[in-house]
């Protein structure tokens, strides 16, 4: 069980993405049934049922489930919902496995089932695993388990297995080991969701208003991010994210021949059309450096990329560095986007061809009617 579900994770979430607190043990599912009154009653508390969560689980089948025998649990800390259903794929025809559910810090029941019912066992970032133990306790001795070590060591899941010193966390001596901490922390993580889902929301509309392409670039860059398996494709992330940036400033501030603030504005120079646009639309001086000091920290991150790319250093460019790209990318983005209201002039550029090529229809379309028998074509009268 804890192999396969290791595995699983491992298949299905990114390395870039890989990033796991795992806990383990068995649920006190019985103890819950016995505090409500009944099976029935434990299993819809867990399975939310007035609360919207994502879950795999049929109540019918958890109530008997609880009713007959003990239920191990196993919790992933950290975990997007669409890694969570990639994983639920690989592990439905188990026989061991009975589904997933998406734990609420801020239910109770989720707190004592999942969260204080059973203790955190390892974590997995990357291609690595750390195995939690309590560092003050090696002074006494060393009861740290060195079997399974050696067991995660040969499974060649992991590239390394280490040593994490978890020190009092989960102890009497914690005293943020509690119902009310969790509940903060759920309710953080709602808050944080909300406020970079509507920037990032706005965003998108406003790229979108100003030039679809700007949307598609956008997409290629986060698209070749997500998918890429090599270091060469993870280098190719800063030419998305340049292409990007440089459509931005064409929308944002078009080439002008004429130098601006002593600095060359055209199609070459998208980063000094990009401050140039700052100038314009920012009275505050702190506000302005901040931004243009922003748009300066990601043209250099790109140039870094873009150097390492073409020195064929592939090897040296990293999946973090790409991922704070692309976090900057968004940021500065959403920044000089948001610096103008919408509404502005309508860009009919990026329609151009499609305008064009109705036209043609139509003009086509009109020579064929007009020879056609009895037709005639001439010119018409002006």
């Amino acid at each position: 069980m804890r192999e396969a579900l290791v595995r699983a994770f491992m298949e299905s979430a990114p390395r870039h993405r890989r990033h796991a607190r795992v806990s383990a043990g068995t649920l006190p599912l019985r103890r819950l049934a016995q505090e409500v009154g009944s099976a029935q009653g434990a299993a819809d508390s867990v399975l939310g049922e007035h609360w919207a969560l994502w879950s795999t689980f049929l109540g019918p089948d958890l109530v008997k489930h609880i009713e007959s025998f003990d239920i191990a649990g196993i919790v992933l800390e950290s975990v997007t919902p669409s890694d969570a259903r990639a994983m639920h794929i690989r592990l439905k025809d188990a026989e061991w496995y009975l589904g997933a559910v998406q734990i609420r810090p801020e239910i109770r029941e989720h707190w004592a089932v999942f969260l204080k019912g059973i203790p955190s066992w390892f974590r997995i970032f990357e291609d690595s695993l750390y195995l939690f133990h309590r560092g003050y306790e090696l002074e006494l001795e060393d009861d740290r388990d060195h079997v399974e070590y050696r067991e995660w060591e040969t499974s060649g899941l992991f590239s390394s297995v280490h040593w994490e010193d978890s020190g009092v966390r989960e102890t009497i001596f914690d005293p943020y080991d509690n119902m009310q901490h969790f509940r903060t922390l759920g309710e953080a993580d709602e808050l944080l969701h909300g406020q970079l889902s509507s920037a990032l929301g706005e965003t998108l509309m406003r790229c979108s208003d100003l030039d679809p392409k700007l949307t598609q670039r956008l997409h290629a860059a986060i698209k070749a991010f997500e998918g890429h398996e090599t270091t060469e494709e993870l280098a190719h992330v800063s030419l998305s994210c340049r292409r990007f940036t440089e459509k931005l400033a064409d929308c944002l501030y078009p080439p002008r021949e004429e130098k601006v603030n002593g600095k060359k504005v055209g199609r070459a120079e998208y980063r000094n059309r990009l401050w140039a646009y700052v100038a314009e639309n920012v009275t505050s001086d702190t506000t302005r450096e901040l931004l243009i000091a922003n748009v300066e920290d990601l043209g250099k991150r790109i140039d870094k990329m873009d150097s390492l790319s073409n020195k064929g250093l592939h090897s040296d460019v990293s999946s973090s560095d790409v991922n704070r790209l692309l976090l900057s990318l968004l940021v500065v983005a959403h920044d000089l986007i948001s610096l103008r209201p919408p509404g502005g002039t309508f860009a009919y550029e990026p329609y151009e061809g499609a305008i064009r090529a109705f036209g043609e229809g139509l003009r086509l379309q009109q020579e064929r009617r007009s020879r056609r028998p009895g037709g005639s074509i001439g010119r018409s009268p002006s």
